[in-house]
C-alpha cells in the first residue's frame, strides 16, 4: 500500500508523459482520422555534376572570349606592321604564279610571319578547347539533368549553355563552309 500511495502522490514523471504521447495515434481536430502529413525532411543539395557542366559552360564562354581577343590583336597588328606588309611584298615579287609552295615556304621561314602564324594558331587551339569542354559540359548536363535525389537547376542551365554553344558553333561551322562552297 506504500507503493501505491507514493506513486500517487509522487509529482508528474515527464517520461511518463512522454510514453503516454506517444501510445496514442495522431488525430487532427475534430476526430479526423487522417495522419498529418510529415514535412519533407531530406535536403536536396546542388548535384556536383551539375555545378561541373555549369562551370565548363562558363569556362568555354571565357575561352572564346580570349581567343577573340587574341585574333582581333593579331589581326590588328598584322595590318598595322609595315615590316610584314614589306617582306610580303619581296615575296611576292621573288616568287611568281606557279611558285605557290616556293612562297608559302619563305612566309613559314620568315620569323615575323611565324610570330602571327603562332598566335593565330593559339586562339584556333583555344576555340577547339572550349568546344570540346563545352561538348563535357553538355554531357555532365544531361547527367545532372537525369538524377533524381540532387537539386537539378545548375545542371539544367549548364544544359542549355553548352547546348547553346555547341549548336551554335557547329552552326557556325557549316554555315562558313557553305559560304565557302557558294564562292568556289
Amino acid at each position: 500500500m506504500t507503493d501505491n500511495n507514493q506513486s500517487e502522490n509522487r509529482p508528474f514523471d515527464n517520461n511518463q508523459y512522454r510514453e503516454h504521447e506517444h501510445s496514442q495515434p495522431h488525430t487532427q481536430p475534430f476526430g479526423s482520422p487522417f495522419q498529418p502529413l510529415e514535412p519533407d525532411t531530406e535536403i536536396h543539395k546542388h548535384s556536383g555534376i551539375g555545378i561541373a557542366s555549369f562551370v565548363l559552360a562558363l569556362v568555354a564562354v571565357l575561352l572564346v572570349v580570349i581567343a577573340i581577343i587574341i585574333a582581333v590583336v593579331g589581326a590588328r597588328g598584322l595590318a598595322e606592321d609595315q615590316s610584314l606588309l614589306t617582306e610580303l611584298e619581296n615575296f611576292a615579287n621573288l616568287y611568281g604564279p606557279g611558285q605557290e609552295t616556293e612562297l608559302g615556304n619563305a612566309l613559314m621561314d620568315s620569323e615575323i610571319f611565324g610570330e602571327f602564324i603562332a598566335t593565330f594558331l593559339f586562339a584556333g587551339v583555344l576555340m577547339l578547347g572550349s568546344l570540346a569542354l563545352a561538348f563535357v559540359g553538355l554531357i555532365l548536363g544531361i547527367v545532372s539533368a537525369a538524377s533524381r535525389k540532387r537539386k537539378k537547376t545548375f545542371g539544367i542551365i549548364g544544359l542549355v549553355l553548352n547546348g547553346l554553344f555547341v549548336v551554335g558553333t557547329i552552326g557556325l561551322f557549316i554555315a562558313t563552309i557553305a559560304l565557302g562552297m557558294g564562292s568556289v
